[in-house]
């Protein structure tokens, strides 16, 4: 540990001296050589749009690859955001028309966290999410939630990197791929934009963006305001809720090679939410209520709205700074930080029939009142948790990119650390009275009854060299090396060891080291037609729930790793623009349930449910997309891909009593997804119309485990949604229709027994637009 923190301290020390004595560089120069991915981490989003839309097959295509990619990828911009993507969307919602990516919201509105993406089979917390080069992601683990940091109005592109990219790719989890958004850019000139939405559900929007311009006064400087404020019902029962967000975006061109970029973010929201449950409804529930159902008006009950809610707050910023040392010496140094704070309310059971607690419901017994029978309490109140999750990651990143005649050097680092409070009580909801929707400490807690009262941090290093080898002309091979030294402690007055039948204090710490290495190539057969192929490694740390079940013994599991072996070609050519791979991903170190040593003391030969490093799985599959240019403003498109994720025969499966079984899809894969539309954009009028497609899944449900078949397969035959817009310029305004789920489509998209969640329904919405 010691070690760690020693590594930690020189690589921050390292980046401070670089930044004093040289600012930091940009990525890519803007006459970057063609041969470099316009992609890759600290790329500018002018940059990467700039770099591949080449023709006008590639301008107007809704996805797109670069002819210089290592690694299959698809670019969707600002332009096809604004024109296809819902008004009241987040990152989730914009970059669901790539292939193999899946996910789709489960209520109507835009509120709450109720979407994730996943990608290629690989779920959420096995990818990395990034904004302007930073990966960010919760600390008990790298997931994320939908609702939270970044509206649509904030996003200015998107790219879709399903591999794990360069070494130069920084985060916690470029084991399944990446999602890299991209803040919108700050115009040259002054200019308004003011949005208002309205919407089924009763959704109200408002997005106000400012660009000042360039400021004489402040040596060229101009400055980015966005305000997007939201407000809906929900399509689920009782599930309104708000949404505010701001963001500023600041460039200044300190002197002619150096310029500096401040970007602040904060958002609050506040939305009714059955956290116990996590989105959904039963089947009882579903027969009774139907799709819609999510809680109830009844004080008596436990599905009360009153007593399930979030409220939540974000920020993200960073410093960066970008300076050219020499026309071949680049620099670039960025400091960030973010910030998450969860508080929650909510009923310790939602599985009841209707209440059922003093509603009088036969045959439905209180299904949320355990520990809350001491007095004055009875067994017949509604039982709840007080739930906090507060954290804040602060980081620095430093690049060094250097040019010569045969290639391109580019070798950096971070130095990442974290501090989280998280707890979560149980409380008295019906002795508290009434909640009157404000976050307040309960009248009743019972702190002996805490499933959780925790600190963790953590300190984490990562650094890198790519080299890009130019040896011929069209040809550049880049091989690359990470090394990552990641230490977590984890300090708990109770922690929620053993399955949560047993409480204890846990002091404990863990740390984990890695090499990753890569190798990619990419070949320009013509200049407009390129060939590529990667090999590379990566991995994903254990999450601290591991350290719930498995107490002190915290160097058992091990990280979770792949290897990934792709190849593919990008062709972009007048009017027509299309690519295609292939791509085979072994992983390795895979979690599955099993019985440890219990950890609980005096128990020496006594088990406990743990998790355990069993398993290898196999993700391959063939992935494409095309776009074609027609005339008079029309542009088809079509993607998809066919995708497979299977269990492989090992030793240590057998060793466990794991059964192989490699014919079977593991859990929450999708077999493949399909993608389709048209666009026109012609003089003052533009539409879209999407159509995209999700296939077959399976849960197996006697196996919690999110790899291994273990219990009956439960197959979904996987859904679709079609989606259209049109919007008609007039002077200074626009006014926008938009359809979402135009065929009324409620699949399931979920199922963690004994909760189904369904696809969300047809939602309508009006846009007004004012430019000035």
């Amino acid at each position: 540990m010691n070690l760690n923190r020693t590594f930690g301290r020189r690589l921050l020390a390292a980046s401070v001296a670089l930044s004093a004595l040289a600012g930091a560089g940009q990525t890519f120069a803007a006459d970057a050589d063609p041969g470099a991915p316009a992609t890759a981490e600290g790329a500018e989003v002018r940059e990467v749009v700039v770099t591949v839309e080449r023709d006008a097959a590639a301008a107007a295509a809704p996805t797109k690859a670069s002819l210089d990619e290592t690694q299959p990828e698809s670019i969707v911009t600002g332009k096809f955001i604004e024109q296809a993507t819902p008004e009241t969307g987040g990152w989730t919602t914009v970059a669901l028309i790539a292939p193999s990516v899946t996910g789709i919201t489960s209520n109507g509105g835009g509120i709450g966290d109720y979407n994730v993406v996943t990608m290629r089979g690989f779920k959420d917390g096995q990818t990395n999410v990034t904004y302007d080069g930073i990966s960010f992601a919760d600390t008990n683990d790298p997931t994320h939630h939908g609702a939270d940091y970044l509206p649509a109005s904030t996003i200015g592109a998107v790219v879709v990197d399903r591999g794990p990219g360069t070494a130069g790719d920084l985060g916690q989890a470029n084991y399944g791929g990446a999602f890299h958004f991209f803040s919108p850019d700050v115009a040259d000139h002054f200019g308004v934009t003011q949005k208002l939405t309205y919407g089924s559900f009763n959704t109200q929007a408002s997005v106000t963006t400012i660009n000042t311009g360039n400021i004489a006064w402040l040596g060229g400087g101009k400055l980015l305001l966005n305000f997007d404020e939201r407000r809906s019902d929900g399509e689920l029962s009782f599930t309104d809720g708000n949404q505010f967000n701001q963001l500023a975006k600041f460039v200044l061109p300190a002197t002619d090679k150096l310029t500096v970029t401040a970007l602040y973010a904060h958002e609050w929201t506040r939305f009714n939410f059955e956290d116990s449950s996590g989105p959904g409804e039963t089947s009882a529930q579903v027969a009774a209520f139907g799709k819609n159902y999510s809680m109830n008006n009844d004080p008596n009950s436990e599905h009360y709205y009153g007593y399930n809610y979030e409220r939540k707050q974000t920020d993200i910023a960073y410093i960066d700074a970008k300076y050219q040392v020499l026309p071949s010496l680049l620099l670039e140094n960025q400091g960030y930080e973010y910030f998450y704070s969860n508080k929650t309310i909510s009923s310790n059971d939602m599985t009841g029939y209707l209440g059922p607690d003093q509603n009088g419901v036969p045959g439905t017994a209180n299904t949320s009142a355990p520990n809350i029978t001491k007095a004055p309490q009875s067994a017949s109140d509604i039982g709840g948790y007080n739930k906090l999750n507060d954290y804040h990651v602060y980081g620095d990143i430093v690049r060094i990119n250097q040019d010569w005649s045969f290639g391109t050097l580019k070798v950096g680092g971070l130095v990442e650390g974290s501090q989280t409070q998280r707890h979560n009580e149980f409380i008295d909801l019906t002795l508290d009275g009434l909640p009157d929707n404000k976050f307040q400490p309960p009248k009743y807690p019972f702190t002996t009854n805490a499933k959780l009262l925790e600190n963790s941090d953590w300190l984490q290093g990562q650094v890198f060299a790519d080299f890009y080898w130019r040896p011929i002309n069209g040809l550049t091979i880049t091989p690359g090396f990470k090394f990552v030294d990641f230490t977590r402690d984890v300090n708990a007055a109770h922690e929620n060891v053993g399955g949560g039948a047993k409480n204890q204090a846990l002091v404990a710490s863990n740390t984990y080291t890695k090499p990753l290495y890569f190798l990619t190539t990419n070949y320009k057969i013509r200049p407009f037609w390129s060939v590529y192929g990667q090999y590379a490694t990566s991995f994903v740390i254990p999450s601290l729930s591991a350290l719930y079940v498995t107490g002190a013994d915290l160097q058992g599991l091990k990280p979770q790793t792949t290897t990934s072996y792709q190849a593919g070609t990008v062709f972009t050519h007048g009017h027509l623009t299309a690519d295609a791979d292939v791509y085979e991903i072994d992983a390795d170190n895979l979690y599955n349930n099993c019985n440890v040593p219990d950890p609980t003391p005096g128990n020496p030969t006594a088990t406990t449910a743990g998790f355990c490093n069993y398993g290898k799985a196999r993700y391959s599959g063939v992935e494409g997309e095309a776009s074609y240019a027609l005339p008079f403003g029309l542009t088809a498109f079509v993607n998809g891909s066919l995708n497979t994720a299977k269990q492989l025969a090992n030793a240590a499966n057998a060793a466990a009593g794991i059964a192989a079984n490699p014919a079977q899809q593991l859990e929450n894969a999708p077999k493949w997804t399909y993608a389709a539309g048209l666009l026109y954009s012609h003089g003052s009028l533009e539409g879209a119309l999407t159509y995209k497609d999700v296939g077959s899944w399976v849960v197996y449900g006697s196996n919690t485990s999110a790899y291994f078949a273990g219990g009956a397969p439960t197959y979904f035959g996987g859904y679709d949604t079609v989606n259209g817009s049109v919007s008609y310029k007039f002077s200074h305004f626009a006014l926008k229709l938009q359809g979402l789920n135009l065929l009324d489509r409620r699949a399931v998209t979920s199922y963690a027994a004994p909760f189904y969640t369904f696809q969300a329904g047809r939602e309508v919405q009006v846009t007004l637009v004012a430019k000035y």
